[in-house]
Order: structure tokens, then C-alpha cells, then sequence
């Protein structure tokens, strides 16, 4: 077990022929673009509910039906859905202890399970948001890959929140599936979100991500891969493309990648990828403050891949 420091040189810097899996990520996140914005404001927002009926016959919770009253959506039970749930703008998510849960409509669940839009500000607090998906539907693309929650273009804080399972069955390759993922290309300034004591694991690519023109505070939070594995690359935690912020506190565990070394490269001509407990891609390392976070299991505790090792 080791904690980071302050320490920006002790930054391991990646300029090898290894690649990074959850850059290519990013890059291909980053080309995507902007969603489309929110709601429309006003004091009440209903989102109607969508009949959840299960594929193989599964008994499942009720539909959520997202009622925002006075900008606030409170749960009183937990719920499914098929389909994204947009937060309005101004909107709160008080999970009061309950979980969201998506699951496949025919031709597989598309987007993030909660979503906030650009030019909002949101909350999120005490929320359960999981998945119960098939692999079946193959990878999704853009704004279809999927997320547990995404603030896309928003300011907000996301709290005492549990994102579990948010994967394609089992074991997918495919390059999405990050549990809390905020992002901004919107080039309407700089956001702020504040990520404080959630719990984030079995995420099937990234635990929390962070990219664009962002300052994000990540802090207390418990990030968990799923340990060595030969099917996918896993960050804990990624900053990228000008992302900044403060990342404090956390238990950063078991992301590790066995699928393809530079020795099996050598060998076989396999492409060679790492995996990270935290990942900064394409960033100065000093715009990203650290301290007193643990890694456990991680293949790289601390990755700085920089933009020459991109061009080389």
C-alpha cells in the first residue's frame, strides 16, 4: 500500500510504445462533443415514468417517475429505468437512501442513467445508481456510451452517493462505462463540481472521470476496480484535457490490467495498455493538487501521460 504526495516529480511519466487505455477513451469522449441542453426551467418538472417490464421475465422495481418539485426530486422507494434521466437546470436528486437502477429496452440501454446538461447546475446527493445490462447489444459510441452519472457542460456536487455495476455483462472490452463521469466542451467557461464521499466500484472502464475545462474536487471518496484483469485497462480516477482540481483522500483499489505487456507485444504483436489508480492525460500535473490518498493494487498508482508521449 502507498500514498500519494505533493510530490508533482515523483509523477511516473508514460512515453513508452505502452499506451494507455483510458486515453483513447477520453480522445474519442472528447470528440463526441456536447449534449444537447437540459430541460427547460420553471418551478415543477415531470418526467413521465416509462413502463419497465424485463426482457427475461425478472421481477423489478417500479418505474421511476422523476417529479421535480421546487427544483428537487426526492425518492421515496427505489426505482428502474430504460432510458436517461435529465436533471433539470437548478435540479437537485435527493436519493433519501434509494437506488436508480437501468436495465436493457430492446436494443440495449443508450447514455448515462442520470444526467445534468450544459449550462445547468445540479446535486446529487445520497443516491444509489446502478445497472443491471446485457453485452448482448455490443459497444456504444458518443453520447450513447454509457455512464452511471454524467454532468455534461454542468456545475453542481455529487455526495454521499453509491454508483455500483455501471458495465455491459461481465467481462466487456468495450470503452465506456464510468461510474461518475463529469465533463465540458461546451466553451461557455470554466465549470465547478465538487465529488465528496461516494463509494464508486465494478465500473467497467473508469471510476471517475474528469475532462475538459473543469476545476473538480474529488475528495473521500472510495474507487474500486476490478482488480487484475485481461479484458479491460481500468482508471481509478482520470483528469484530462485541461481538467484541474484537487484530488484528497481517496481509496484509489485494484485496477490492473494482464492483458497485453510490452513483452507480449514483442511476442505476439498484441497492443500493450496500463491501467491507473489515477490517470492525468494531456495535463500539467501541477494544475492537479494531491495528498493523502491510498492506493492499493493499482498497475500504476500515479500516470502522467503527457502530450509529447501522445505525439511520439
Amino acid at each position: 500500500m502507498r500514498s500519494d504526495s505533493t510530490n508533482y516529480p515523483t509523477v511516473r511519466r508514460f512515453a513508452t510504445t505502452m499506451f494507455v487505455g483510458a486515453a483513447l477513451f477520453a480522445a474519442c469522449d472528447q470528440a463526441a462533443g456536447p449534449a444537447p441542453r437540459g430541460s427547460p426551467r420553471g418551478p415543477t418538472h415531470t418526467i413521465s415514468a416509462v413502463d419497465v417490464s424485463s426482457l427475461d421475465g425478472t421481477v423489478l422495481d417500479p418505474p421511476c417517475v422523476p417529479a421535480f418539485v421546487l427544483d428537487t426530486w426526492t425518492l421515496s422507494a427505489d426505482c428502474t429505468t430504460m432510458v436517461t434521466i435529465q436533471i433539470p437546470p437548478g435540479g437537485t436528486v435527493e436519493g433519501n437512501g434509494h437506488t436508480i437502477t437501468a436495465v436493457d429496452p430492446p436494443l440495449g440501454f443508450r447514455g448515462a442513467v442520470l444526467k445534468a446538461s450544459s449550462g445547468s447546475t445540479a446535486n446529487v446527493n445520497n443516491l444509489g445508481v446502478t445497472t443491471s445490462l446485457t453485452d448482448a447489444y455490443g459497444c456504444f459510441d458518443g453520447d450513447d456510451r454509457l455512464r452511471g452519472i454524467l454532468f455534461d457542460g454542468a456545475s453542481g456536487n455529487i455526495t454521499n452517493s453509491r454508483v455500483i455495476t455501471i458495465k455491459r455483462g461481465l467481462s466487456s472490452g468495450c470503452q465506456e462505462g464510468n461510474g461518475i463521469e463529469v465533463r465540458n466542451f461546451d466553451g461557455t467557461g470554466t465549470k465547478t463540481v465538487v465529488i465528496d464521499n461516494n463509494v464508486v466500484r465494478d465500473y467497467q472502464k473508469n471510476g471517475i472521470t474528469a475532462n475538459g475545462d473543469l476545476a473538480v474536487t474529488i475528495t473521500s471518496n472510495t474507487v474500486q476496480g476490478a482488480g487484475r484483469v485481461d479484458y479491460i485497462a481500468q482508471n481509478g480516477i482520470q483528469f484530462g484535457f485541461r481538467a484541474t482540481g484537487d484530488v484528497r483522500g481517496n481509496s484509489i483499489t485494484d485496477n490492473f490490467y494482464t492483458g497485453c505487456s510490452n513483452r507480449d507485444a514483442a511476442k505476439t504483436g498484441c497492443t500493450p495498455y496500463v491501467a491507473a489508480g489515477l490517470l492525468l492525460y494531456d495535463i500539467d500535473p501541477s494544475s492537479v493538487r494531491r495528498s493523502t490518498n491510498t492506493f492499493i493494487n493499482d498497475q500504476f498508482n500515479v500516470l502522467l501521460v503527457t502530450h509529447q508521449s501522445l505525439d511520439s
